[in-house]
């Protein structure tokens, strides 16, 4: 039986691109930010800021993509026996897809996806670039292949999602331990408060999205406590969130999303409706952490008077990237998943 590009689709769960792009953005802002601001005195205002390097961005999302397709095409791979037993219509048990093309397709993904950030990456931060890309692509077949049964599971998937805006900095050319600038660096402290902090958001969201997904396949409920936490989440990024009414709103937003969505899918039988929702739901926090970028690129903007047109460019275009990328990837989200599946 031929393979159709919809049974590959299907295979790589790309409805939910959109929230690792989200993830990974959030990260390469933070790190921009943090290099471009992070200049000793005014003047540097009035100066042609560093290279952004948009086409690295560009290269990123597309490694990350990459890596993200490979890890679900192997997730089906390495399942295939489970999956002939609990779920014969996927499209390995059912012969439209060959086991073997599928661990070649995603090692393949898996492989491009790690050299690709290495490039993307400046080159004062290739080498840890490649480094955190080699522990999500360890991370990545650690849980494919051993993730059935595995209490460990849970943890190793959340690892993958906050790894991802680690990433995002690097390869922006932020390092991950960076040492400040000056005795008392501003733009270092809050760059890294944020950063670790929205890695461990991530982690937790996905740790309790991974919990609640191992029940999808049988009759048995979610532990009630993976839903509590849900909504303890954003409390930590609210903290350190530099506009509160930003960061308000989009926490406000997320309460919301998880209530409503538990409302509409009652359990046991709504557990594949509630992941899938849960998954769309990354944008909302990634959109707290681009709080603190909008805000600051809103304040020079408006207070610095003299500002190089290159800089007012890129501060513009942060501002936009802030502002819209959260909307943007959770709309993509709720629109790819119209065609394809989320799990």
């Amino acid at each position: 039986m031929a393979s159709s590009l919809r049974d590959w689709l299907v295979l790589t769960r790309g409805s939910n691109l959109p929230t690792v792009w989200s993830n990974v953005l959030a990260g390469w802002l933070v790190g921009t930010h943090a290099r471009v601001f992070s200049m000793p005195n005014d003047d540097g205002w009035a100066q042609r800021p560093e290279d952004p390097a948009w086409g690295s961005l560009v290269l990123l999302l597309v490694a990350i993509s990459l890596t993200y397709v490979g890890g679900m095409i192997l997730n089906d791979a390495f399942d295939a026996a489970w999956d002939a037993e609990r779920r014969p219509s996927r499209p390995i048990p059912s012969g439209r897809v060959r086991r073997a093309d599928a661990f070649a397709a995603g090692f393949a993904a898996l492989g491009l996806g790690w050299l690709g950030v290495f490039l993307a990456a400046q080159d004062e931060t290739r080498m840890q670039a490649g480094a955190f890309a080699a522990a999500l692509a360890i991370a990545v077949l650690i849980y494919d292949r051993w993730h059935k049964g595995r209490a460990f599971a849970p943890a190793v998937m959340g690892l993958c999602r906050a790894l991802l805006p680690f990433i995002g900095m690097i390869v922006a050319g932020w390092p991950v331990g960076r040492p400040p600038l000056l005795p008392e660096d501003i733009v270092f402290t809050r760059t890294d408060a944020v950063l670790w902090l929205h890695a461990a958001t991530l982690w937790a969201l996905t740790f309790s999205i991974t919990v609640v997904a191992r029940h999808e396949a049988g009759p048995s409920r979610p532990p009630r406590w993976a839903d509590f936490l849900l909504y303890l989440l954003p409390l930590p990024l609210l903290y350190v969130a530099e506009w509160p009414v930003w960061s308000a709103v989009w926490c406000v937003a997320y309460w919301a999303w998880i209530f409503a969505s538990s409302r509409r899918h009652p359990l046991p039988e709504g557990v594949g409706a509630r992941v899938g929702d849960r998954l769309a739901s990354f944008p909302f926090l990634d959109a707290i952490v681009y709080g603190n970028l909008f805000v600051l690129h809103l304040f020079a903007l408006k207070k610095v008077k003299l500002i190089h047109p290159e800089m007012k460019a890129f501060l513009w275009a942060g501002l936009l990237l802030a502002a819209l990328s959260p909307v943007f990837c959770q709309l993509a989200t709720l629109r790819l998943r119209r065609t394809i599946p989320q799990t």
